[in-house]
C-alpha cells in the first residue's frame, strides 16, 4: 500500500514524476497521461497504451475534478 500526499502546488515537473513513479513501482498505475508544456509553451503529451480517445476520456475525468473535486 503506497501513501501520498496530495500533489503539490510548488513541485518541480521532475518531483511530480518521481512521484508519479512511486506508484509505478508498487504496481499502482495501469496506464499513464502527462501533459506539460515545454521552454518554449509548446505542449507535449505522452501516455502509455493510450489512443487519443482515451486520453480525451482520462482528460475528461481530470476536468471534473478540477472543477469539482470528484
Amino acid at each position: 500500500m503506497i501513501t501520498a500526499l496530495p500533489a503539490s502546488t510548488t513541485f518541480t515537473p521532475e518531483q511530480a514524476l518521481l512521484s508519479a513513479m512511486e506508484f509505478v513501482n508498487h504496481d499502482n498505475l495501469n496506464d499513464i497521461l502527462i501533459v506539460g508544456y515545454d521552454r518554449d509553451g509548446l505542449l507535449l503529451v505522452r501516455s502509455s497504451r493510450m489512443d487519443r480517445k482515451d486520453a480525451l476520456w482520462l482528460a475528461e475525468m481530470l476536468r471534473d475534478w478540477a472543477l469539482r473535486g470528484l
